[in-house]
């Protein structure tokens, strides 16, 4: 008999727990849970990148968080107000009230804040929270009438004048190398006989073109089309939107000494803009938005006026004396020298066509060796006589001296021979020197040395012991104060900026600063001559107008916690 084993069948439906269903049932899970898995993370991750891309930081200001979306609104607002500043000048430009040279010009500025226009967006929105709040800090608040009235001004178009001028400035005292008393007194009495001229009939081109000193007089001096508000002088700007049609205003003496007469042709009036709001969301900005974007202008603008207003008191001043020397390009086989010319007939520029027989060439032989017998006996005359009697046409506002010369330097070959003569010390004084263009005679200054920097810091030790500034301001002084024995009157803060500010405040008064070289500007030494409490000149206070707000809030950025993404500034526009 034989025995078989009996097979054993797996029953309907039974799991096999050790077989392969087991393994598949496994592997499928795993698959069922790693495409769950998946989806999970990307549901997260698209949840996260939608929550980023609109609630995520682009900025933070002393912790508070600016989103992306801030920005994106703040991108709409300025794209907005630079294609309306576009549209506003190709329009004038159609109207003839811009020149092609003066659209294309104001055009392409505005081309290139168009290529930047993320990053300008995302600053401006930083520059408006911190302002914000330094608003909130001074207890400054905007109504919403000072918000409409700067909606208002906005879309405004001020009214424009195509206008004219006649000037004429004082000449300069030969003596002090300024206007004075009669040289103003003349230009005014020229102006006002010019009024007169044109009271009587005369036409203002003949008037313009034959008395005017300004460089458009040759135009019967057309300034064109111009708003009330343009960097031009204040008192002229506003008589001549204050007359009527072809009639010349009385006689304005402006901040700059020059007398003036103006006058308007044709008068553009004020416009409201009565589609303002529609374009505005044309481009994509609520009005609301917009409301917000220009209630942050009434902010600074406020913040602005409260700072100039507290510059504007009087407040501890320096008067200062000053010896300036402008960056220069290293020079180091260089010298410097001062010259005074004199040419036959007065006359450098046709001196080399002169036969060398020309009497005139021989006073100007001894114009030059006077001035040098002179100079021998005094050499501090050099300045005012190199200012008064030389025929060099910048000598009058240089005192003559020349910038640093080379032996490759394209001069005068006998000039050059003078003063490359080996041996020359500072300070020497030269034997009157014929050129094409007459007789020089010269002084050697310096040689370039170390450099300017170093040559100050021995200018200074002489100073310290007991040399007089004044003297050797104006010897070697390369600023326009040299001639005033380097006096630049009273100095406040917020008027030179911090680095000369610190300098000077710092030095003891009587005695002289360190010197400070400004990089992109010269090496500067200074003398403090007197300190008090002084109310602001009305120069000062312009110059609190113009840079004030900006060195101020330049202060408080830099004393903020700001960080910012670069790569939200470059998808603000998306």
């Amino acid at each position: 008999m034989t025995l078989r084993a009996k097979p054993v069948g797996r029953r309907p439906g039974r799991f096999d727990r050790d077989g392969g269903d087991r393994r598949t049932f496994l592997v499928n899970l795993g698959f069922t849970l790693a495409i769950v898995l998946s989806l999970l993370i990307l549901i997260g991750y698209s949840a996260w990148s939608f929550w980023d891309d609109h609630n995520g930081s682009a900025a933070t200001v002393n912790g508070v968080t600016l989103t992306k979306d801030d920005l994106r609104e703040r991108f709409r607002v300025e794209a907005f107000r630079l294609n309306y500043t576009i549209a506003r000048i190709e329009t004038l430009k159609t109207l003839g009230r811009l020149t092609e040279a003066q659209a294309a010009q104001q055009l392409a500025f505005l081309q290139q804040r168009q290529d930047s226009l993320g990053p300008i967006s995302l600053g401006r929105m930083v520059d408006i929270e911190l302002q914000g709040q330094l608003a909130r800090e001074a207890s400054i608040g905007v109504s919403d009438a000072e918000v409409e009235a700067q909606f208002l001004k906005e879309k405004t178009m001020p009214e424009e004048r195509h206008i004219w001028v006649i000037e004429i400035a004082p000449e300069n005292d030969p003596a002090t190398g300024e206007p004075g008393a009669p040289q103003k007194a003349t230009a005014r009495g020229k102006t006002e006989g010019a009024l007169a001229q044109l009271r009587a009939g005369k036409s203002w081109d003949e008037v313009a073109k034959s008395v005017s000193t300004a460089a458009n007089a040759p135009q019967a001096g057309d300034i064109g089309w111009v708003e009330q508000n343009v960097l031009l002088d204040r008192d002229y700007l506003d008589a001549v939107f204050a007359v009527a049609l072809d009639v010349p205003t009385a006689v304005i003496e402006g901040a700059d000494g020059t007398f003036r007469i103006g006058r308007a042709t044709e008068i553009a009036a004020e416009q409201i803009d009565e589609t303002y709001e529609a374009q505005i969301e044309d481009a994509g900005v609520t009005l609301a938005q917009y409301r917000t974007a220009v209630q942050a202008d009434v902010v600074r603008q406020k913040l602005n006026d409260m700072v100039v207003a507290d510059l504007s008191k009087p407040s501890l001043q320096r008067q200062v004396r000053q010896i300036y020397l402008p960056e220069v390009a290293p020079s180091p086989d260089g010298v410097k020298v001062r010259h005074i010319l004199f040419s036959p007939k007065d006359d450098p520029a046709g001196a080399g066509e002169l036969r060398k027989d020309d009497p005139a060439w021989r006073a100007a032989e001894d114009e030059a060796r006077a001035a040098y017998e002179a100079l021998k006996d005094d050499i501090s005359k050099f300045d005012e006589m190199a200012r008064t009697m030389s025929d060099e046409g910048s000598a009058a506002q240089t005192g003559g001296k020349q910038p640093f010369y080379s032996p490759t330097s394209a001069i005068d070959t006998a000039f050059a021979t003078a003063i490359f003569e080996e041996g020359l010390k500072p300070g020497r004084l030269l034997v009157p020197v014929e050129t094409s263009f007459g007789w020089h005679v010269i002084q050697v200054m310096r040689p370039y040395g170390d450099g300017d920097e170093a040559w100050l810091e021995g200018i200074r030790q002489q100073i310290v012991d007991g040399a007089d500034f004044g003297s050797l301001a104006r010897d070697q002084g390369e600023g326009a104060e040299a001639e005033r024995s380097g006096d630049i009157e009273w100095i406040a803060r917020d008027t030179l900026g911090d680095l000369k500010e610190e300098t000077i405040f710092r030095a003891t008064v009587g005695g002289a600063t360190d010197v400070l070289n400004v990089p992109q500007d010269g090496v500067y030494l200074w003398q403090v001559l007197a300190e008090e409490i002084r109310t602001p000149t009305e120069d000062q206070i312009a110059i609190f107008e113009s840079n004030g707000f900006q060195n101020w809030y330049a202060e408080q950025s830099a004393k903020a916690d700001i960080t910012t993404q670069a790569s939200a500034a470059s998808a603000a526009g998306t």
